[in-house]
């Protein structure tokens, strides 16, 4: 089933503290800080040196948007949601990063995760992929494990996952 033919929700919600919110393209700029950190994408892309910019950062969303539903992640202080990173439901991918550091560690993206596996079951999809996670990125890897995912294939470099549903 075609993911692009079926309306995305505006809001998912997690729990609450947490919720996934459609990513608006007039909004994709709130994402641009978490680009600029190196850490960020050292582990989704594997990039050392350089940051992304604006223009990056629009046409990696608007591939996104266009193979699934594009999400912020958002956690809800001082009764506020704050946009704290970003994660894509599609059967060829399931990109997912907590963009602020402070974050990190504290099972918001097993959350996001495990809800956006729920939405795939509900619409019906086969299975989910992720056809790049990079060997040193345990976290990532632990993530994906936990739930489910069993490795696929590998190379020098990295491992693909895959969850079947």
């Amino acid at each position: 089933m075609a993911i692009r033919n079926i309306e995305q929700p505006n809001i998912i919600i997690v729990d609450n503290e947490l919720r996934l919110r459609k990513a608006r393209e007039e909004e994709w700029k709130v994402a641009l800080p978490w680009y600029e950190n190196s850490k960020v994408l050292y582990y989704s892309e594997g990039l050392i040196q350089g940051i992304y910019d604006m223009e990056i950062v629009n046409r990696m969303y608007g591939y996104l948007s266009s193979i699934g539903e594009l999400y912020f992640i958002e956690i809800l202080e001082k009764d506020t949601w704050i946009p704290i990173g970003d994660i894509t439901l599609s059967e060829k991918n399931m990109p997912i990063i907590i963009g602020d550091e402070k974050y990190w560690g504290r099972g918001i993206g097993k959350k996001s995760v495990l809800a956006l596996i729920d939405r795939a079951k509900s619409i019906k999809l086969d299975k989910i992929q992720i056809p790049t996670i990079y060997k040193y990125n345990e976290r990532s890897k632990n993530l994906f494990i936990s739930i489910g995912f069993i490795k696929v294939k590998e190379d020098e470099d990295s491992e693909s996952y895959e969850l079947k549903l």
